[in-house]
């Protein structure tokens, strides 16, 4: 497969009424809501673009393989991505007057003005989308000391002294231990 422009036109979806791209997304890195994510593997892509009554129905898959950094102690973890691609294009003289009218329909309607619609933003979202909220390298990891920094999978029989901890988080910590203390 080979890399393509994810640009299509809308004179040519209503001329053939139905548009199949199949290829390669180009990226190094996917920027997900909580981190930067390397991209391990080409990200596979097949969206169909049909003219509906209603206006152009966008569908597919973008299949991939990322680097997250583990929630708790940030060690990368090799996630498989299998995002559904899903939109509704409709002319921007189609939008919605009021925000009760917006509010009835739910779908992922889109707005287009001009021949040309970009369905990069719609590739990028079903990757992100399919990351889970929390992402852990095991299930029992138990992520890194809050007061020096290791790794807590790694050093087992770990103990943090008031010492070990920057000096700067002193009156956190003070007022963590007081809390926990009340609680």
């Amino acid at each position: 497969m080979s890399a393509l422009d994810w640009t299509i036109s809308v004179e040519d979806v209503l001329l053939k009424r139905r548009l199949i791209l199949n290829g390669i997304f180009e990226a190094d890195y996917i920027d997900a809501p909580n981190a930067r994510c390397r991209v391990v593997e080409p990200i596979q892509v097949k969206i169909v673009v049909v003219a509906a009554r209603d206006g152009i129905a966008v569908g597919g898959y973008a299949r991939t393989v990322i680097e997250h950094p583990c929630d708790r102690c940030l060690k990368p973890v090799l996630l498989p991505i299998n995002g559904t691609i899903e939109a509704l294009y409709k002319p921007v003289s189609q939008m919605p007057t009021s925000e009760e009218e917006e509010l009835n329909s739910l779908r992922n309607v889109l707005y287009y003005d001009s021949d040309q619609i970009d369905l990069t933003d719609r590739i990028i979202e079903a990757i992100v989308v399919d990351i889970p909220m929390k992402v852990l390298c095991s299930e029992n990891c138990k992520g890194l000391c809050p007061y020096c920094g290791a790794d807590l999978n790694e050093e087992e029989n770990h103990r943090c002294v008031e010492q070990d901890f920057d000096p700067r988080w002193k009156k956190l910590f003070l007022v963590k231990q007081n809390l926990t203390k009340e609680g």
